[in-house]
């Protein structure tokens, strides 16, 4: 389910559908929630694009407009030791986190399975049933 790589872990959550996007007064900035359990929380900024962010031309929209994820699925997840993370969805949009600032917190988890967090620039990922935490 994961895979990890010099500078990042490639987080196997291709196919599983968005349930419901959050934005909660006095809570995380984000919540995303997805099929089999899997919860991405965000305190700090996040960048939700249409195309990828880098790309010439890319749209990018408010975090109010995140509910246009809802149904989407995710094709590709990658969470970087760097504490970036970035998830592409089948509906185009690219949702890129950078978790450098002092108050950015960052967890995207499923539980029993995974906990990648991330907080002052620095990720971590735990993998149950493994002892190691890997940065």
């Amino acid at each position: 389910m994961i895979e990890e790589l010099g500078d990042r872990w490639l987080i196997g959550l291709r196919g599983i559908p968005v349930l419901a996007v959050d934005r909660t007064q006095g809570g995380p900035d984000l919540t995303l929630t997805l099929s089999d359990g899997v919860v991405l929380t965000v305190s700090g900024s996040v960048l939700l694009t249409e195309g990828p962010s880098a790309a010439p031309g890319a749209v990018v929209l408010s975090v109010e407009e995140s509910s246009r994820l809802v149904g989407a699925t995710v094709l590709s997840a990658v969470a970087f030791k760097s504490g970036l993370l970035r998830m592409v969805f089948s509906t185009g949009h690219h949702l890129s986190i950078r978790g450098a600032e002092p108050e950015e917190t960052v967890r995207l988890q499923k539980p029993g399975v995974f906990r990648w967090s991330c907080h002052q620039g620095v990720g971590t990922m735990k993998i149950f049933g493994s002892e190691d935490f890997k940065h």
